[in-house]
C-alpha cells in the first residue's frame, strides 16, 4: 500500500486522542489549570508584540490559512495524479475536508470564547484552531505518503524541517495575534494526527473498494 501506518503510530494516535479530547473536557468544564496556563501565556504574548514581529506573525498565518490547507492538498493530489495515482490523490482530498468537518463539529460542542482582543475576523469558537488542524493535517500527510518515497535521506529531512518549522510559526501566530490559547493548538496538532492516522487506517478499505467497484480505478496503484 502507499499509505502505511505501524501500529505504534496507531498507539500514537489513540494517545494523542486521548488527551486532545481531555483537553477539550477540561476546557469546556473551565477546569482551572489549561485556563490558567493559557492566560499566562496568553498575557506574555501580549506584552512582547512588535511591528516586524506583526509581519512575520501575519505571514505565518497566511500559510496556515484554512483556504491556503486546501490550496496545498489540492497541489499534491494534482501531483498524485500526474503521477497516476488517482486513489492516493483522492484519499488526501477525502482527508482534509473530513478533517475539516470533524474539527467544527468539536469547536461547536466545546464552545470557546475567544482570546481578548482578537481579530474580528475570528469570530467562530476558539477550541481548536482550525488553522493549526488544517496545516497540521497537510504536515501528516507530508510526513507519511510523500516523504517515505524519497530517496534522499537530505530531502526528507529539509522537507521535514520546512515543513515543521511553518507548522511551529503558525501555532505561534495564532497566540501572538489573540485568535487562540496555547491549548487550542496543541489539541489542534493531537486532533489532525489523530485524523490522519485514522484516514491512513481506513485506505487499504478505500483503496480495494475504489479499485473493484469503479473501472477507472480498476489498474491504479495502491
Amino acid at each position: 500500500m502507499i499509505v502505511s501506518i505501524t501500529n505504534k503510530q496507531r498507539r500514537q494516535a489513540i494517545i494523542s486522542c486521548i488527551i486532545a479530547i481531555v483537553l477539550a473536557i477540561l476546557i469546556k468544564f473551565n477546569v482551572i489549570l489549561p485556563a490558567m496556563l493559557d492566560n499566562s501565556i496568553h498575557n506574555w504574548f501580549t506584552n512582547i508584540q512588535t511591528g516586524y514581529g506583526d509581519v512575520v506573525m501575519a505571514i505565518a498565518t497566511f500559510l496556515g490559512n484554512p483556504v491556503v490547507d486546501i490550496v496545498y492538498i489540492l497541489i499534491l493530489a494534482g501531483v498524485l495524479i500526474i503521477a497516476k495515482l488517482h486513489i492516493p490523490a483522492i484519499w488526501t482530498i477525502a482527508t482534509i475536508i473530513s478533517g475539516d468537518a470533524f474539527i467544527a463539529i468539536v469547536k461547536a460542542i466545546v464552545g470557546r470564547s475567544r482570546p481578548v482582543g482578537h481579530l474580528l475576523a475570528d469570530s467562530s469558537s476558539s477550541f481548536p484552531s482550525t488553522h493549526v488542524f488544517g496545516l497540521f493535517i497537510v504536515i501528516f500527510i507530508i510526513a507519511i505518503l510523500v516523504t517515505p518515497n524519497i530517496n534522499s535521506t537530505y530531502t526528507q529531512v529539509l522537507i521535514n524541517w520546512i515543513s515543521i518549522t511553518i507548522g511551529l510559526m503558525t501555532m505561534l501566530s495564532r497566540i501572538y495575534f489573540n485568535a487562540h490559547f496555547f491549548s487550542d493548538t496543541i489539541a489542534a496538532v493531537l486532533f489532525a494526527y489523530s485524523w490522519v492516522i485514522l484516514s491512513a487506517s481506513l485506505y487499504p478499505k478505500l483503496a480495494i473498494f475504489l479499485q473493484t467497484h469503479i473501472a477507472l480505478f480498476k489498474h491504479d496503484e495502491i
